[in-house]
């Protein structure tokens, strides 16, 4: 049996991977799904764990005839070679197919009998836009190598544009400062390398809950920042309570265990005569209020003081 340490060396190897990595058992439902696959399709781990059957996911390219993925290894006798690489198309939680190449790894017990299949796969030509985005992003330094979300200097920059447009054109715009609550507690437990695990599930459950119009970058190490373009008062409290139950209702399967995040939440809304630091400033002080008030809340500072929920 591996080491705890071999554990966590495996587990940073697979989270480090840019190709997406997943396993499924027997019945076909997936029981491993890594960061890559998180990213390229748009769906976090808890998601699909144990619960989703991975033919769900994919749609057969149309010139190919293989059986579906699910069923590729299930008649494989032990030590013979791996199958061929397959093309399918991977249906994202938008909905949007990727034609992507699917390699098949069968995997066997002591026995020789076979118990499920790793699978890798990666997009093909153009069709991965975003992903391709990102890629140009990262080389330009504008993302954070850690969860993906753009860097704390790429954020400031669209702050400052979004108060340069707002001079402008008065529309209101909103800015979230997320901070994840108890990242001491999981580090001690787990180790730094089920923080890193942690940061990323919240940045992915940010992303995919926020609109394609919104921004969200990572602000400071375990702060998340937010612009909201067109979202007043009215629209804030409701965006920052959804935000809230979306991660508080996420897990990340940590080796045998469980580990559920939360986090503080402070809001407001632009003012006419806002700076980036009286923005930045404002919503800091309401998530230091949501923070003193024991986490896992929102609080939206206005000019009539701060709100909490």
């Amino acid at each position: 049996m591996t080491n705890p340490d071999e554990q966590a060396i495996l587990r940073m190897v697979l989270e480090a991977l840019p190709m997406g990595v997943y396993a499924i058992n027997r019945e076909g439902k997936i029981t491993l799904w890594n960061s890559a696959a998180e990213r390229l399709s748009g769906y976090l781990r808890q998601d699909l764990l144990g619960c989703v059957r991975e033919e769900e996911l994919w749609e057969r390219a149309e010139h190919e005839h293989h059986l579906p993925p699910e069923q590729s290894f299930s008649t494989k006798p032990a030590g013979e070679a791996s199958p061929p690489v397959t093309q399918f198309s991977l249906r994202t939680k938008t909905g949007r197919l990727i034609p992507v190449e699917l390699h098949t790894v069968v995997l066997h017990d002591e026995s020789g009998d076979v118990v499920g299949a790793a699978k890798v796969f990666q997009p093909l030509g153009e069709a991965e836009t975003g992903p391709r985005r990102q890629q140009k992003l990262a080389a330009f330094g504008a993302l954070d190598p850690l969860t993906g979300l753009l860097n704390h200097s790429m954020i400031q920059a669209h702050l400052r544009e979004s108060l340069s447009l707002h001079a402008l054109y008065p529309v209101p715009f909103s800015i979230l400062c997320c901070a994840v609550d108890d990242l001491p507690k999981i580090r001690e437990r787990y180790g730094q390398a089920a923080v890193d695990a942690t940061l990323r599930t919240v940045a992915r459950t940010l992303e995919n809950g926020l609109l394609q119009t919104d921004f969200v970058g990572r602000w400071l190490d375990h702060e998340f920042l937010a612009i909201l373009p067109e979202c007043g008062e009215a629209d804030i409290v409701k965006v920052g309570e959804r935000i809230r139950k979306l991660v508080q209702h996420s897990g990340l399967h940590w080796w045998g265990d469980t580990l559920h995040a939360a986090i503080s939440i402070g809001a407001t809304v632009v003012h006419s005569d806002d700076t980036v630091s009286t923005l930045v400033n404002r919503t800091e002080q309401a998530l230091r209020h949501s923070s003193a008030a024991g986490g896992n809340r929102v609080t939206v500072l206005s000019a009539s003081g701060a709100e909490p929920l």
